[in-house]
């Protein structure tokens, strides 16, 4: 039988690959995703899934590998996951009232399939004018250094703290396209 492998450690990946009821495990890749550049920011989240998934399948080679990488550019900024909830405090004021993208770089590697897949998925969003105090309301009952930008829109708190969302609904709130997977899937014969 196949093995597939979701490298990361994230919930929300967890969660969303586990709705196809397919069987899988976990191996995060732990990569420096600081030394990755590129000539763009959707080029950098692909590069980061690929690398990602480079990593796992080193040990793995008969397995196929899912990785992905979710941040939010604002401000011609990264917002990746804060250290701190002041930063995340910080985070979430700088993006307030704002546009940008949510970037999620996803990768796919099936070698038995001669499958090497990785792409960026885009989702433009809009962020509400928020209070001092939602913001404070919200990072103190939530684990904001757990999420990119210090927010998780898979959640009812986190989804309201945008106006409008366009683009990949699964990749935004979940950092898992499966608009992208799905289709790669069945070319593996796993759907």
């Amino acid at each position: 039988m196949i093995k597939l492998i979701l490298a990361s450690q994230s919930l929300q990946r967890k969660i969303m690959l586990a709705t196809l009821d397919l069987p899988f495990s976990i191996l995060p890749a732990n990569i420096d995703e600081q030394v990755i550049k590129a000539k763009s920011e959707k080029d950098r989240a692909r590069k980061i899934a690929l690398a990602k998934a480079q990593k796992v399948q080193l040990n793995n080679p008969d397995s196929i590998i899912i990785a992905a990488d979710t941040y939010t550019w604002v401000n011609n900024r990264a917002y990746e996951k804060p250290a701190t909830k002041k930063e995340a405090k910080q985070m979430l004021k700088e993006q307030s009232g704002k546009s940008g993208v949510c970037l999620t770089g996803f990768a796919y590697l099936d070698r038995a399939n001669s499958i090497i897949f990785s792409q960026t998925a885009i989702t433009r969003l809009v962020f509400r004018d928020l209070s001092d105090q939602e913001i404070e309301k919200y990072v103190s009952q939530n684990p904001v250094t757990t999420w990119s930008a210090g927010f998780c829109p898979a959640y009812p708190a986190g989804l309201a703290l945008i106006s409008q969302v366009n683009g990949s609904n699964t990749g935004f709130s979940h950092g898992l396209p499966l608009e992208m997977l799905a289709p790669l899937l069945k070319k593996s014969k796993l759907l």
